[in-house]
């Protein structure tokens, strides 16, 4: 079946309504990604599909760690490139996603050489696919980006890319309401497949950022103790928090106090620092991106002659120096362990894919059509349009109340935060870059997504149309 045949999320349908009727359309464009592969992505790729996007010149990549098989069936089936991932050795994730990478743009530069394609657009989930570009291709291509990670803004702040990117990874919505709800996931997972709900142990959080935030709140509801490391020296516990937390001075002092640590800082916290004490029987688990949160333990202890790894849960089990270490699935995200499908139902995170993702791509094919013949320096990343933002957080706060889906209770999204949020000074102010965007590119965003839709979208089970997310914060 086609992909412009099926049908979408309520929150991709409003962004498409809103680019139909400023008579948008991605013309001759390929688009080339990084992308897990999980059920919001084909909806993200058949809205593509609904704005002129050809499915065979989409080409997704996926991470071993949260392929879908039946997913990826499906794309393939719906005319999309998707290579095989190797399956990378223990801690060298970012190693062998390098090889795959270099294998998908070659694929890519074969397909497309005879193909009416003026335009490529990157998604990219940790900065690999966009930092691994082949430099000639810009030549011959109009490029620019969008970067869905902290962890790939990092990337791209150490070696910038040839082209403008798009960040979605830290936009307001994406820190504040996103954010919040992958660290709740990773919670849930943990009761559901270990049967532990982390009380009655020592929680230690390595990154008090958006993620780290979201844990220690999630955290401190359900009664944990929870202390956390960060060494940046500008990380401020917030006023809701303090009393609630400690503060752990030094990574090793974390290590030695936590029954749990997990890992939320999006980078290496260990280079330069292990081998270092930690209490016996310590149990790692990350929720930050592929499996660097926890690789120089894993490249120090897979020698040990008692280094396993369990086939089903991908736990890793070892002793080191301090005693016996578990490293959950394998040092990858937790949040991914199901492999099967989301640790988020999909239509909550039609937020990210469907409206941010898709929305994101918008503003970087319109950044492309804006500065091809401006003398502008359009190099570098670039925020994300705070309308843009406000109008897919208003239509996916619509759909969450019309299909009775607790937001507030189960994530801990208050209503002040979602009354604050739809405000767009406040996103501008609390989106990176701080500097204002390229101009041209937001204002067109600005002027697509300005007005509301003219009608309530409707909810996935049909079962009526929605309130106004403005009454729902208010």
């Amino acid at each position: 079946m086609a992909i412009e045949k099926q049908d979408l999320l309520p929150v991709t349908k409003a962004v498409i309504a809103q680019a139909q009727a400023a008579n948008f359309r991605f013309e001759s464009t390929a688009i080339v990604g990084v992308q897990h592969m999980l059920w919001q992505t084909p909806d993200l790729c058949r809205g593509l599909g609904r704005l002129g996007v050809e499915p065979t010149n989409i080409f997704m990549l996926g991470k071993v760690y949260s392929n879908g098989a039946e997913v990826i069936k499906t794309l393939r089936n719906e005319g999309i490139s998707v290579p095989d991932s190797t399956m990378p050795h223990p801690g060298e994730f970012n190693q062998f996603l390098e090889m795959d990478v270099a294998h998908l743009w070659e694929n890519v530069r074969r397909a497309i050489r005879n193909r009416n394609i003026k335009h490529i657009l990157v998604l990219d989930d940790g900065g690999q696919c966009i930092k691994h570009m082949p430099p000639d291709l810009t030549q011959d291509y109009l490029i620019a980006g969008v970067e869905q990670t902290s962890s790939g803004i990092l990337e791209l702040e150490k070696h910038p890319s040839l082209f403008p990117v798009i960040s979605w990874a830290k936009c307001a919505i994406k820190t504040y309401i996103s954010s919040p709800i992958y660290s709740i996931a990773v919670i849930d997972e943990l009761a559901r497949v270990k049967g532990n709900d982390l009380l009655g142990q020592e929680i230690g959080i390595i990154g008090l950022g958006s993620i780290g935030m979201g844990m220690a709140e999630a955290l401190i509801r359900q009664g944990s103790s929870v202390q956390f490391y960060d060494p940046s020296p500008n990380s401020i516990v917030p006023e809701h928090l303090q009393g609630k937390i400690g503060r752990s001075e030094k990574l090793e002092d974390l290590m030695l106090n936590s029954d749990t640590v997990i890992g939320c800082s999006g980078r290496n916290p260990f280079k330069d620092l292990w081998p270092l004490g930690y209490r016996p029987g310590v149990q790692l688990i990350s929720a930050s991106s592929s499996d660097q949160e926890f690789g120089p333990i894993i490249a120090e202890l897979k020698d040990k002659s008692d280094f396993a790894i369990d086939p089903d849960t991908w736990d890793i089990t070892v002793t080191g120096a301090s005693g016996p270490v578990v490293i959950a699935y394998r040092g990858y995200p937790y949040n991914f362990v199901a492999r099967s499908g989301e640790s988020v139902p999909t239509q909550v995170m039609q937020l990210e894919i469907g409206g941010g993702l898709l929305a994101s791509l918008i503003q970087a094919y319109s950044h492309l059509t804006t500065t091809q013949n401006s003398s502008q320096n359009s190099i570098g990343i670039h925020r994300f349009s705070a309308h843009a933002q406000r109008f897919i957080l208003n239509a996916w706060l619509q759909d969450m109340t019309a299909s009775n889906i607790d937001i507030q209770h189960h994530y801990g999204l208050s209503k002040n935060l979602l009354k604050t949020a739809l405000d767009p000074l406040w996103l501008a102010a609390k989106s990176e870059p701080n500097r204002v965007g390229h101009h041209h590119s937001e204002h067109m965003m600005y002027e697509m997504m300005r007005h509301e839709l003219p009608q309530p979208i409707q909810t996935m089970s049909d079962t009526g149309l929605s309130p106004s997310a403005l009454d729902l914060a208010t």
